[in-house]
């Protein structure tokens, strides 16, 4: 009897076939050589040559209506190459010093800010400053101006002057218009387009039909002018009127937006959320904010498309609206105010504070008033246009709620960073303007078009090439292309600055208290915040400091999560990715990368937008956004009954009580150590009921975004992090959350079972269990054997034997419990109806790229490379073959060994196998071993850190032996990257003299180079790109710091905008990680869109991909074929082909000794940078982070990806051990040389390949275990 496995692969063959006959019409017989594996066993992704035409189709085995009503929707997808394009190298002026920027080029810091403030002042009607600012740019900065100076700028003044109060200027603006060319610009069709507008708004007819006269003769047509997105539906009625006079017949725009019927479906009633409480039984704010966003759902009169937008509005005016109607009296009893009665009083007091200082802006403007302090006078004339932008109201709300929200962050108890809180405030005003204006520049035409565009993401067309670069173009001409410059950090430090301490000023909370003369009770009002010093990381910083009354409140009431509610699911489809900053949400903008303190990447994505090269990656995005979802709803009516029993139950926390203080220890008032104790144990208790009801609150806003969206469809726009890895937007629900959001989760549209889907269900159920190393018939067999158990879980989840709750994933187990107990229940399970995702997990992913790249047999025989009756662990391998070397190692004597002799498990190595490839470094590692150690028994606790040690060089030592490929790889990706960080471009170094070209020294003068004259000026970050031709930009600079100052202290702050040298050891130890993520990111989205061509539904968590169970067979087709082709080309060689394209004219410094001689000439190996009290060793550096591990890529608040090193004192014999685990020499430290160093400028080359093993990666098309 055939295995499980076999029959699956038996029929993989035929249905990949059928996929194909009825893509192009072949004959329906499978024909004998399809036997010929592997050349047709996988599914195509050439099979459709054109999206326009009808397919016939073929059924050469069983499959339902639904099967062929999706087959038959692929006639709206066009093809996606059955091989990859060639990698199209992007290449732009390299970084240099003194030269400027916009968004990755560099400038002057003034340059920026006066930028800024100019724009600031055009859109609070001062133009006569913003033209002197403008004058003064262009007479000091000319050849800048000539980059930042665009279009876009000119046309802002032009607005400005059209839109003055009380009256337009139309002199100056035609004066404006007019000088365009004397500053080398030439008009756009906006230019026109406000200058016609403002002339008809004037009943100027006679002026506005010569300006459109001169439109068409600079190329523009009347069409183009009526889809301006700067023309609202009125402004083109009247347009039509002097069209008339230009000629007699003259097209109306016909609406592009049908009447969309309302949906009629009945809601489905469940339980009330019982709200987490504060100490006063009172719904946390963060709560009550959730649940107003939400109300917008329960507006069935509107489409959900409206409905959509409604949710998109911005937050803060919710915020506001929800204060004004929970304002309450203040309590005339002595009683603790609530926290709603404080945030209305602070309002209040701030809005009235914020008017007054901006009368103070007006009378410095003015001249007419100057204060004693003059810095405060001129800081008032850059951030006075600032706080004009928005209301004192807004202003009010983003204050509070910003301090409020970053409470207890960064590290500081009660408090926060000064410089992270006035940049975070000064960053919110900007982006709350931002979306301000874009809401007032949304017309009909520009509604009209996403319109448009959305209809043809959802029926599936602009998955065609050709139709998606035809609505690219479109879209690009109708995007509002209004000039926004970024506010440097330095402005919203300013703005930020002023707004904090006006509400220090003025917030106050309200303390019982006794007077000491009367002893009477009275009310003491306090400073809610206030300002000090304190020492952080031994560094001395400013902080902002909240009121422990305050404090204890917002333990309570926590409300972080909620500034920016929009970012919830979709109730329509995302707007398709047409640009790398157009996509994702209807209106909320959004850009396909996150990237932070790295304007090269944004260079870098918009060069390679315009040359056409990133369309496959929009393609892959939209295919993860356009996966429907929805509610489980029968999961959620459990969820909702123990979530409202206050219970722990399923991962669930349990609703927590009032904390009390601990009982006093009889001793507490004589002996200090008592109270000490007593104090620690209270404070610890304190943190861990702060911590839990953090937790419960987390559980809270899950369950009401799934309660709200229990009868809507939900959808997840995706984007990218700069390793090309995808990610949902919506940051509190999707199905990259935990065990709980995946549980509530299923597909929106629902598929027949079949005759394999079935047995994958089983399959699912047995993985969720726990059951997962075990063939495929072993697994399906479990889950056959634990029917009663299934059916007892489905039927009373709550109050039965609760077998579901012993999984892995109970609430995923109980979901695919209740789907398969309706699948039998059913009578034909084959024809049920399952919208359960079913997962196929990579078997260490990271590990079966490098066994790809390197043709690495033995390492491709432990992912599951290739074909074997199990599933292989690697980790279980590793695990057996440390316990191999402790027990020859016991045997011989050695203590150690003889200690964890029959101990090792896979949970053990498991972290530190996986991170391996990532590029853990050794002291990483052995804190991942040490943590597991201390759970292990049997181990003595005094002996745990050196065991770890020990044990972690065998750990080492067996990947080694197991991964050889994998590691020379590795040791190639980080050398290169080394290298390329510590180059330099010819155009910097004359390498004959050894001197930095004089324009670089800022002296005038020539400069002979020394360490840290190259160290400044290696500006080379690494840079590849991706099969799928996506530029990537490694991130890490030493960032320039400099000082603030602002009213409240001086801040040291991060300045992106000037030009920084690399940070060569994070450049280093950070690109094989990041390699090998672009390529599983890049597996990932070629198999997204070879599923899309399948008719197949997609998701995927990294290197998890999800589908229904009727297709998994076809998936993994998807998957082994995409992962062929994108192994089949050769990736290591086109790297180091495109390193020697990309870095060709880089010198590489080499140090050298005289008296040496030339075979002493270290090439290769430079004098490393070493910090002044670490020992040099030739080993990658430890991380630094909350651990030490670098495959943890969690966001921090200084570096998002941070990889760099930290000191950390080890003992001589552990640094040997290190050094003999990595199977590198320690580098001992030497007496200073007394020969003289000097530096040799080389052109820049890179090590020889390793060589490839005899592992083809054409195997994976017989392994069942590759994905499972």
């Amino acid at each position: 009897m055939l295995s499980v496995a076999s029959a699956l692969r038996g029929n993989r063959a035929t249905v990949a076939y059928a996929r194909l006959s009825s893509f192009r019409g072949q004959p329906k017989a499978v024909p004998a050589f399809l036997k010929s594996r592997p050349q047709y066993r996988l599914h195509s992704t050439a099979a459709v040559e054109e999206s326009t035409k009808p397919l016939s189709h073929a059924h050469p085995i069983p499959i339902s209506a639904a099967r062929a009503e999706a087959d038959q929707a692929l006639h709206s997808y066009t093809s996606i190459s059955g091989k990859l394009e060639p990698i199209r190298i992007v290449q732009l002026p390299e970084v240099k010093a003194s030269e400027p920027r916009e968004s990755g080029k560099f400038a002057d810091h003034q340059l920026p800010e006066q930028m800024a403030v100019m724009y600031a002042c055009l859109n609070t009607g001062d133009m006569e400053r913003a033209r002197r600012i403008f004058l003064a740019l262009q007479k000091s900065n000319p050849d800048d101006m000539l980059v930042l100076g665009d279009v876009r700028m000119h046309n802002s003044f032009i607005e400005s002057y059209m839109n003055a109060s009380p009256s337009p200027r139309t002199k100056e603006a035609l004066k404006w218009f007019e000088s365009l060319s004397k500053y080398k610009v030439k008009p756009d069709l906006t230019s026109f387009a406000i200058l016609i507008n403002g002339f008809i708004k004037m009943d100027s007819m006679h002026t506005a039909k010569v300006m459109m006269m001169e439109m068409q003769k600079a190329g523009f047509t009347i069409d183009d002018l009526r889809h301006s997105p700067d023309l609202h539906a009125e402004d083109v009625d009247k347009i039509d009127g002097v069209v008339k006079m230009l000629k007699p017949v003259s097209a109306r725009l016909a609406p592009l937006v049908p009447e969309t019927p309302m949906s009629t479906e009945p809601a489905t009633e469940y339980a009330e959320v019982n709200p987490v409480k504060n100490s006063k039984n009172e719904t946390v704010i963060g709560v009550r904010l959730m649940r107003n966003t939400l109300d917008a759902l329960s507006m069935k009169d509107l489409d959900r498309f409206e409905r959509q937008l409604k949710l998109e509005e911005r937050s803060y005016q919710s915020a506001l609206d929800k204060m004004e109607h929970d304002r309450g009296s203040i309590p005339g009893q002595l009683n603790v105010k609530p926290l709603r009665d404080y945030l209305w009083q602070w309002h209040q007091s701030l809005k009235t504070g914020i008017k007054a200082e901006l009368k103070r802006v007006d009378a410095v403007l003015e001249r007419r008033s100057i204060s004693e302090d003059a810095a405060l006078d001129k800081d008032r004339m850059l951030y006075g246009p600032f706080l004009k932008l928005l209301s004192p109201d807004k202003l009010s709300v983003i204050t509070i709620l910003e301090l409020l929200r970053l409470n207890n962050s960064g590290g500081i108890i009660e408090g926060m960073k000064s410089a992270r809180a006035l940049i975070g405030i000064g960053k919110a005003v900007e982006s709350e303007y931002n979306a301000e204006q874009m809401a007032k520049k949304s017309n009909k035409a520009l509604f009209d078009q996403r319109y448009s565009v959305h209809q043809l993401y959802g029926s599936g067309r602009l998955f065609n090439m050709a139709v998606r670069k035809a609505e690219t173009k479109r879209s690009e001409a109708m995007h509002p292309t209004d000039w926004t410059p970024v506010w440097p950090e330095s402005t919203r430090a300013k703005v930020g600055s002023v707004l904090t301490t006006l509400l220090m000023d003025c917030a106050k909370v309200q303390i019982p208290s006794f007077d000491p003369e009367t002893n009477e009770k009275i009310v003491e009002e306090i400073p809610a915040f206030y300002h000090a010093y304190q020492y952080n990381k031994g560094q001395r910083i400013g902080v902002i400091k909240v009121h422990n009354h305050i404090s204890e409140i917002l333990s309570t009431e926590p409300i972080g999560t909620l500034i920016h509610p929009s970012l919830l699911p979709m109730l329509v489809h995302p707007r398709p990715w047409l640009a790398y900053n157009d996509g994702g949400y209807l209106n909320a903008q959004s850009t396909i990368m996150r990237i932070r303190y790295c304007p090269q990447q944004y260079d870098y994505l918009r060069k390679a937008h315009d040359e056409g090269l990133l369309f496959r990656v929009y393609n892959g995005l939209d295919v993860l956004g356009k996966t429907q979802w929805a509610v489980n709803k029968k999961v959620l009516t459990s969820v909702l009954e123990a979530w409202n029993s206050g219970k722990e139950f399923g991962k669930i926390p349990a609703a927590a009580g009032a904390v009390e203080d601990l009982p006093k220890p009889d001793d507490y008032e004589t002996s200090s150590k008592a109270k000490s104790k007593w104090i620690a144990e209270n404070r610890k208790q304190k943190l861990e009921a702060k911590n839990h009801h953090s937790l419960r609150c987390d559980v809270n806003y899950k369950v009401e975004i799934a309660r709200a969206f229990a009868d809507e469809p939900m959808f997840f726009p995706h984007n990218l992090d700069f390793r090309g890895r995808a990610y949902p937007i919506p940051p509190l629900f999707n199905h990259l959350g935990n065990d709980l959001c995946r549980g509530l989760l299923m597909f929106g549209e629902a598929k027949p079972l079949g005759p394999k889907g079935f047995t994958w269900l089983k399959i699912h159920l047995a993985n969720l269990a726990g059951f997962d190393k075990h063939s495929l018939s072993a697994r399906a067999q479990y889950t056959m054997d634990h029917l009663d158990d299934i059916f007892d879980s489905a039927d009373d989840p709550m109050g039965g034997r609760r077998w579901w709750l012993k999984a892995e994933d109970p609430w995923q187990c109980l979901a695919t419990c209740i789907e398969i107990t309706e699948a039998v229940r059913s009578g034909e399970p084959e024809s049920f109806l399952s919208k359960i995702p079913v997962h196929q997990d990579g078997t260490c992913n990271g590990l079966q790229h490098y066994a790809a790249l390197g043709g690495d047999m033995a390492g491709a025989q432990q992912v599951n490379l290739v074909p074997s009756e199990s599933p292989q662990d690697v980790y279980s391998g590793v695990a057996q073959s440390v316990e191999r070397i402790l027990k020859k190692q016991a045997a011989e004597g050695v203590e150690y060994a003889q200690i964890l002799e029959n101990k090792i498990t896979r949970k053990i190595v498991k972290q530190t196998v996986m991170t391996n490839v990532y590029g853990v470094t050794f002291i990483g590692a052995r804190t991942q071993i040490e943590n597991r150690l201390k759970e292990t028994e049997g181990i003595p606790a005094d002996k745990v850190h050196a065991l770890s040690t020990y044990l972690t060089q065998q750990v080492f030592s067996s990947i080694g032996e197991m991964f050889t490929g994998a590691r020379a790889i590795q040791d190639w990706l980080a050398e290169s990257a080394r290298r390329i960080a510590k180059s330099v471009p010819k155009s910097v170094v004359n390498p004959e003299t050894d001197e930095i070209q004089e324009s670089l020294t800022g002296k005038g003068r020539k400069k002979k180079t020394s360490r840290q004259a190259i160290a400044d000026q290696q500006m080379t970050s690494v840079i590849w790109t991706t099969p799928l031709n996506l530029p990537i930009v490694q991130p890490y600079r030493k960032m320039e710091h400099k000082q603030v100052r602002t009213n409240l202290q001086s801040l040291t702050i991060k300045d992106p905008t000037q030009a920084s040298p690399v940070n060569v050891q994070k450049q280093r130890t950070a690109f094989p990680p990041n390699f090998i993520h672009s390529l599983d990111a890049t597996h990932m989205l070629m198999s997204a869109a070879g599923c899309v061509e399948a008719g197949l539904t997609f998701a995927s968590v990294h290197d998890s991909y999800w589908t229904h169970a009727c297709d998994v067979e076809v998936m993994n087709e998807v998957l082994r074929r995409q992962f062929i082709l994108l192994h089949s080309n050769n990736i290591m060689k086109n790297l180091e082909n495109e390193f020697m394209e990309r870095y060709k004219d880089y010198l590489y410094p080499v140090t050298i000794e005289t008296g040496a001689s030339a075979a002493d000439k270290d090439e290769f190996l430079p004098e490393p940078e070493t910090p002044k009290d670490e020992p040099m060793l030739s080993l990658p550096e430890p991380s630094k982070g909350k651990d030490q591990n670098v495959f943890h890529f969690d966001d921090d608040e200084d570096d998002e990806h941070d990889l760099s090193s930290v000191i950390i004192e080890e003992d001589e014999a552990e640094l040997e051990a290190e050094a003999k685990a990595m199977g590198k020499a320690l580098r001992k430290s030497k007496k200073k040389s007394t020969n003289k160093m000097f530096h040799s400028w080389d052109p820049i080359s890179f090590p020889p390949l390793p060589d490839r093993g005899e592992f083809d990666v054409h195997n994976v098309a017989e392994s069942d275990y590759f994905f499972s």
